[in-house]
């Protein structure tokens, strides 16, 4: 097999391209184990435990001669990303599972792979089964059950790709979302382009792989994407996918930021909250940094208000709007509730001209925004 140096063999968008810079998207089996080393060192160890070395027999043995499916060298095969294709070691969770097969492997339990032979090209690529594959590899195991199907170019793969992709649940939203960044005549394409756009211009990233605290991770791309298509994302009022680019996403980011040092996760449900705040508040709050400035101010003084608090990972259940379903009604109506407390005496005592009054919510606002979002006219008993 060649080195693969080629990456991207079908036609990609560039957010794709930069949205998987710092990955390979093209591998053979073996070379995705070497770039996971830390998966086949875990199953060499756990192997070297056992006492007794496990014998497993050949698939020729447990199947029936005239029913057995045709056996495929998995060393002739590679993944593709691009053509619909992903890394079953790229997700903790996933590689978990692949670890465990692995360890557990037996041949009965084995479901045959899918391969697809590109005529144009005379290569075999895995469409699914990948995992199955690692772990048949790790066992030193080659030939393996597959169905072979022949598929002119990358526009049929990915269209396989993507029919498999409706009906499987095990697909990750992030996988979803890359196809959908890569396949420019999807119905989706524009949604993850927006989403791509806003975890850039926010300083974000979408998975664990880019995680630090220059780009904190939005875990949860399914709720994200709902937060950018609502109003309360701050775009204006009927704009389409390929246009939205979320301002109070963005703000709420910042603000979250700005509050909490070298975090390198930041909790949906909180951003979502947060968001839907900013959108309910933005005429009883100042204009501009002024505005910024307060909710920074806001953040902090509930970040220091208990030693729970001062972890944002326990907001959502601290301040209990830990329904996924109404993370900006019950959130926003929350953090109402917190603001009326951090800043309680915060209009008192002599104050300079042009001073602009803290708000204080009413029970029966915060009542109104748990059930519904909207936004508050301006109120101008609240300028000095």
């Amino acid at each position: 097999m060649s080195n693969l140096k080629l990456q991207y063999t079908s036609d990609v968008s560039e957010e794709y391209m930069e949205e998987t810079s710092n990955r390979n998207v093209r591998y053979t089996i073996e070379q995705n184990l070497k770039m996971y080393p830390e998966v086949p060192t875990d199953f060499k160890v756990c192997r070297a435990k056992q006492q007794v070395r496990k014998i497993i027999p050949s698939f020729k043995s447990v199947t029936h001669e005239l029913y057995s499916f045709p056996l495929f060298d998995i060393r002739n095969a590679e993944i593709r990303e691009d053509w619909g294709q992903r890394n079953a070691l790229s997700d903790e969770g996933r590689k978990a599972k692949i670890l465990g097969m692995a360890k557990e492997f037996d041949v009965k339990l084995f479901e045959p792979i899918s391969v697809d032979y590109i005529v144009d090209e005379g290569i075999f690529i895995i469409r699914d089964g990948g995992g199955r594959a690692h772990s048949a590899m790790m066992n030193d195991i080659f030939e393996v059950p597959a169905m072979v199907r022949i598929v002119s170019d990358y526009s049929e793969s990915r269209r396989l790709f993507n029919t498999q992709d409706k009906n499987s649940s095990a697909i990750s939203k992030y996988d979803k979302f890359l196809q959908d960044l890569a396949n420019k005549n999807s119905p989706r394409h524009n949604k993850s382009c927006d989403t791509f756009a806003l975890a850039k211009s926010s300083g974000i990233c979408l998975h664990h792989s880019h995680k630090s605290s220059d780009t904190p991770l939005v875990e949860g791309l399914g709720i994200l994407q709902k937060i950018l298509g609502n109003e309360i994302s701050g775009d204006p009022k009927g704009t389409k996918w390929g246009s939205k680019c979320g301002p109070n996403i963005v703000k709420a980011i910042d603000v979250i930021k700005e509050c909490f040092d070298d975090i390198d996760e930041i909790p949906v449900s909180t951003l979502f909250a947060l968001t839907a705040f900013i959108h309910m508040s933005k005429n009883r709050i100042p204009s501009g940094q002024s505005g910024v400035d307060r909710l920074v101010e806001f953040v902090s003084k509930v970040r220091d208000s208990s030693d729970e608090l001062a972890d944002i990972k326990n907001w959502v259940s601290e301040l209990k709007y830990d329904s996924s379903n109404n993370y900006g009604t019950y959130g926003a109506a929350a953090l109402m509730k917190e603001w009326n407390k951090v800043f309680l005496t915060a209009n008192k005592g002599r104050k300079p001209k042009g001073f602009y009054k803290y708000v204080k919510w009413e029970s029966h606002e915060v009542e109104i925004i748990s059930k519904n979002i909207i936004t508050w006219a301006r109120d101008n008993t609240l300028f000095s």
